[in-house]
C-alpha cells in the first residue's frame, strides 16, 4: 500500500509542476520528468514524448518548462542565431528573449515521428507582421531530445504562389 501511495502522491506532485509521468507501451516502464540525462526508450515512448514536448513547448509556451523536461544539458543546436546547450535556448525562446513567439498564434501544420528523429511545421502570426513558416527537427537519444536543426522563412510581402508556405 506504501508504495502506491507514494507514486500516487508523487504523480499528484508532477502534475502540480506541469509535468507528468509518460509509460512506455513496450516495456510497460513509467519514466518522470524530467528526461535527462537520456534513459533507454522505445520508438514508442520518444513519439508520446515527442507529442508531449510539442504540447508544452508550441502550444502552452512552456519554453523553460519544456525544454527543462525534454531537453539534453548538452543539447546541439544547429540554429546559428542560438548557441549549443540547453539554457541558450531558453534564453533565446523564452519570454523576453529574442526570438519569444509566446507573444504570436502558433498553429501546427504537420508533424511526424519517425524514432529517433521528430519534425514538425509550423506558422507563426505575429501582429502587423506577414507569417512565418517553421520547420524544427529534433534527434532524440533514448528519452531524452539532443540535437536540433531548424529552417524559418517569412511569406514574402508579394509572394506570387497562393500556397506559399503552408
Amino acid at each position: 500500500m506504501i508504495g502506491k501511495l507514494t507514486l500516487l502522491l508523487a504523480t499528484a506532485s508532477q502534475l502540480v509542476h506541469g509535468a507528468f509521468p509518460l509509460v512506455d507501451r513496450a516495456t510497460g516502464k513509467i519514466e518522470t520528468a524530467p528526461y535527462c540525462p537520456a534513459r533507454p526508450a522505445s520508438p514508442e515512448f520518444q513519439r508520446a514524448a515527442f507529442t508531449e514536448f510539442l504540447h508544452q513547448f508550441l502550444e502552452q509556451h512552456l519554453v523553460n518548462e519544456s525544454l527543462t523536461n525534454f531537453v539534453s544539458d548538452e543539447y546541439i543546436q544547429h540554429n546559428p542565431a542560438v548557441l549549443s546547450g540547453r539554457q541558450p535556448s531558453i534564453d533565446a525562446l523564452g519570454a523576453g528573449g529574442p526570438y519569444d513567439f509566446s507573444k504570436g498564434n502558433v498553429t501546427i501544420m504537420h508533424y511526424l515521428f519517425d524514432s529517433p528523429f521528430g519534425m514538425v511545421h509550423y506558422r507563426v502570426d505575429f501582429p502587423g507582421q506577414e507569417p512565418t513558416a517553421i520547420t524544427d527537427i529534433w534527434r532524440f537519444n533514448g528519452t531524452c531530445i539532443e540535437e536540433h536543426w531548424d529552417v524559418i522563412q517569412a511569406l514574402p510581402k508579394n509572394a506570387t504562389n497562393p500556397l506559399a508556405l503552408f
